[in-house]
């Protein structure tokens, strides 16, 4: 039953507000229904019950979920709920309805979710979108920065973020797409494009980790691969995007690729003095409304379909710390009937090899100030390999081909090069990747 202030409540209105079932799953497969209860009011609700059927079976049994005392009370609280039956199913698109059930609940409206899914036997890995708007001005945003830092290291997240109205607004193109959702506050999030799943654009930043882990249970259609190349003299970035579908679904489908920049420094409001922004959009390779007529509107299962994007790399940018995305869009109508079907991400760098990510420690050079003179190694690399020592503008100052081996260090004589002093990234290209480490030359 549910209570009031002072006694007994004839009419509470139970609802659910949101759930978390991912839109492609995998078939044969146990999934937890989960979902957020709410109280409309008046007073206080002590219990309900849940049930779930699906494509309008049997209803599971109701199972009863009873609330400590005072109960379950008015103005945004809620109760999560993970029913004690666990959705499987067969290959193929399905409804799954899930029911709250409470007497004299005057709005029965609101009690009963429909949720449209595909269960998968063949998919690619699941990679999660969020889409972050920050300010400088923002108070909220150190702490939601703190947040998508921990994100950025999961591989089943890409993040980005979009600064529309501060020093860091260099990207018009995404201006122009980050302002169609009509989001006035910050910082907001938006998971999947705002749609998957039914997610609602909102600024609970506490909340963003724990939604897009619920979407990464999932798995996606169509499988993305990325490569690039990115010249450091002419500063050109090449990416190619690859989408291969491993089930068959209706578009149109959009593509694009994000290019974001770590490592920004920039001022920020209720932050300490030396605050850096990561995953800062510097671009968006398809545009703010994505590159269609790649994908057919019907595409084949097993068929790669390509786009390659070209972009020039403002000198403003550290070429070093550019990150990309790209991702493939299910965009049946409008703009806001939408979502990601996957997203892929990697560093900008040489066409079809595997990076060594930058700082990483297999390389090692030094002396670090260097003079004349460079030590290089590569741990559990013996071969060929090209060395490239490159200025801040993107000149290749010095460049040689010399043969490492990961047992001993590799000394490079920079003698008679003409290498003014100043800082450089040096570059080691092998076929197994690249790797790249900033140096200080003194004289």
């Amino acid at each position: 039953m549910c209570l009031a202030a002072f006694g007994i409540a004839g009419a509470q209105d139970i609802y659910i507000s949101s759930t978390s079932l991912p839109r492609y799953v995998k078939a044969s497969t146990n999934y937890q229904v989960k979902l957020e209860v709410k109280n409309n009011g008046p007073g206080y609700c002590a219990s309900f019950g849940v049930r779930w059927r699906l494509d309008g079976g049997s209803w599971t049994t109701t199972q009863t979920i009873n609330i400590q005392a005072p109960g379950l009370g008015t103005g945004g609280y809620y109760m999560p709920v993970t029913h004690n039956t666990n959705l499987n199913t067969t290959v193929g698109p399905h409804t799954l309805e899930i029911n709250v059930v409470l007497a004299n609940d005057p709005s029965q409206a609101n009690n009963t979710v429909s949720i449209p899914f595909t269960a998968l036997s063949n998919w690619a890995d699941k990679v999660v979108l969020l889409e972050a708007r920050t300010e400088t001005w923002c108070p909220q945003c150190p702490s939601s920065n703190t947040v998508t830092n921990s994100l950025m290291t999961n591989p089943d997240f890409a993040v980005v973020k979009f600064h529309l109205s501060d020093a860091l607004d260099d990207c018009p193109e995404c201006i122009t797409y980050y302002n169609q959702y009509g989001i006035t506050f910050t910082p907001a999030g938006m998971i999947e494009m705002g749609e998957y799943g039914g997610y609602t654009i909102n600024y609970n930043h506490g909340q963003w980790e724990s939604a897009m882990t619920a979407r990464a249970a999932g798995v996606s259609p169509v499988n993305l691969t990325m490569t690039s190349s990115l010249n450091q003299a002419t500063r050109l970035l090449t990416v190619t995007l690859n989408a291969t579908f491993t089930y068959a679904l209706t578009g149109p489908f959009n593509l694009n690729v994000y290019v974001a920049e770590d490592n920004v420094p920039g001022p920020q409001s209720s932050a300490p003095s030396n605050y850096i922004h990561n995953k800062v959009m510097r671009a968006m390779l398809g545009g703010a409304s994505g590159t269609g007529g790649v994908i057919p509107n019907t595409p084949v299962v097993g068929t790669t379909y390509s786009h390659t994007y070209s972009w020039t790399v403002p000198s403003t940018y550290d070429m070093n710390d550019l990150k990309l995305v790209g991702l493939v869009e299910h965009k049946p109508t409008t703009f806001n009937n939408r979502y990601t079907l996957n997203a892929v991400t990697s560093a900008a760098s040489g066409v079809g090899i595997d990076e060594l990510a930058l700082g990483d420690e297999r390389l090692e050079a030094y002396p670090n100030p260097f003079s004349d003179q460079l030590n290089v190694r590569v741990a559990d690399y013996t071969g060929n390999a090209s060395i490239n020592l490159i200025s801040t503008d993107g000149c290749v100052v010095f460049q040689d081909n010399i043969v490492l081996n990961d047992r001993n260090i590799s000394t490079v004589d920079l003698s008679k090069a003409t290498i003014a002093p100043g800082l450089y990234v040096l570059r080691i290209d092998t076929p197994e990747g690249s790797a790249s480490q900033r140096l200080v030359r003194t004289h």
